[in-house]
């Protein structure tokens, strides 16, 4: 059964979507930073462009009469000029000092600075208090006695209301974008996140018990991890079942022994008898502890590589101390760059069941070959033993059987490495040597 985790870092789509709103927010925030700053710098300029305009106007209608004062010859066209106070003002100065003022003005009047021949554009505070923004220039007229200075102030509130009627509409039009758009992530997020969560309802069926494997049909960024899931679960259920397995024959394997013994007691006790079955049911428990402690932890091991020519050198250098007092000759012939994929102790145990054997069996000469054929790692092992014919390899191969009891051993080895190589994906294959012994061939595809 799979265990669920203790505790949970919070959701995936909540922090995709969090992640994605504040990268939105901050976009949005300096977009909208940027735009006020560049609308309001539009509405300021044509505000004064409006001033100069209404200038430029009065320019044209002003005229010195006899006395040398300055008049305008008609009105400027705009009421604001005729309210008090309004926030809209002109003034004219003659070069004697004498003041003509919009009715707007009341009493009141402007600073009057320099403007040197050409529009000047400053800031006053007006009559009220109200910010003004004020165009002004020095204009000689036909008939007058020197620079006549004229000015235009106009209310800079109804700029800020402009800018404020923009906030307010930028504000509503960001908010509504930042609505929709959290809103986009978030169906993209979940239907870009609907895998991960069919794959959760995979794995809770599969915990539940109503699947054996992943069934669903993944993208592919989603399909290797799905795959890998299976090959997990696939190697437990062949763990699982080989657990079974031998749990059933050693079960088996024991009623006949203990019938026997049941008999023995019942009656007068045949010691030779008793021990043969000791000895019987000793056998039969280390043969499957044995194989079971060899496959327990077997199986191919992702990203795991291991160097097969080393492997091959280092048994070979123990078996030789092993049996050296029968001058064995142990011929190594493996090509460069093979590897096996799996784990170093799955292939140590496979060849030194193998090797094992041949040392066994064999009168003078073993010989191992390894190399690649078309991704495909091809190991032999051979000796000039007597060989076995093909019910013998069966015999050797399946429930620890033994060919010659006067060999040392339980017979486990060929059983073992059968195994292990099963659970590697890779397959044994038993035929006659040309050295006139046995020859056992491990074909593993190597992805």
């Amino acid at each position: 059964m799979m265990a669920t985790p203790e505790t949970s870092t919070g959701s995936l789509t909540g922090r995709l979507v969090a992640a994605a709103a504040v990268w939105l927010l901050l976009l949005l925030l300096v977009g909208s930073v940027v735009l006020r700053s560049a609308f309001q710098d539009t509405v300021e300029r044509q505000f004064g462009n409006r001033l100069g305009a209404v200038l430029h106007a009065m320019i044209a209608v002003a005229e010195v009469g006899p006395d040398g004062a300055v008049t305008l010859v008609r009105p400027l066209g705009d009421p604001r000029f005729e309210q008090a106070y309004s926030g809209w003002y002109w003034q004219i100065a003659d070069p004697s000092g004498r003041l003509l003022r919009s009715r707007s003005l009341w009493d009141s009047t402007l600073p009057v600075h320099p403007a040197n021949g050409a529009d000047q554009t400053n800031r006053q505070i007006g009559p009220r208090g109200e910010p003004l923004l004020v165009v002004e220039r020095d204009v000689s007229l036909p008939g007058g006695s020197g620079p006549v200075h004229l000015m235009i102030a106009g209310d800079v509130r109804e700029v800020n209301t402009e800018l404020r009627r923009f906030d307010m509409l930028l504000t509503l039009s960001l908010g509504l974008m930042v609505f929709g758009m959290v809103a986009a992530v978030v169906l993209q997020v979940t239907y870009g996140l609907r895998p991960l969560r069919s794959m959760q309802a995979d794995l809770d069926a599969v915990r539940d018990g109503r699947r054996k494997r992943l069934s669903g049909t993944y993208p592919r960024e989603v399909a290797p991890l799905a795959a890998a899931m299976n090959a997990v679960l696939d190697h437990d259920d062949v763990l699982i079942e080989r657990a079974r397995t031998h749990v059933g024959n050693l079960a088996h394997g024991l009623k006949t022994p203990l019938a026997v013994l049941q008999a023995e007691v019942g009656g007068d006790a045949d010691p030779a008898t008793v021990r043969a079955q000791v000895q019987a049911m000793t056998r039969l428990v280390e043969h499957h502890l044995g194989r079971a402690a060899a496959v327990a932890g077997a199986g191919r091991a992702l990203g795991q590589s291991v160097d097969v020519g080393r492997t091959v050198r280092d048994l070979a250098a123990a078996l030789d101390r092993i049996h050296r007092d029968r001058a064995l000759v142990l011929d190594q012939h493996v090509e460069a760059g093979t590897v096996f994929r799996g784990q170093r102790e799955d292939l140590e145990e496979i060849l030194g069941n193998l090797m094992d054997n041949a040392c066994k069996w064999a009168k003078s000469h073993v010989r191992v070959t390894a190399g690649m054929s078309g991704g495909t790692l091809v190991l032999s092992v051979e000796d000039d033993g007597p060989g076995v014919s093909s019910q013998d390899v069966h015999t050797a191969a399946a429930r620890g059987g033994r060919l010659d009891e006067a060999v040392p051993g339980w017979g486990l080895g060929l059983a073992i490495a059968t195994d292990l190589a099963a659970l590697n994906g890779a397959v044994l294959d038993f035929g006659r040597s040309d050295l006139g012994g046995l020859k056992v061939t491990m074909r593993a595809a190597q992805p």
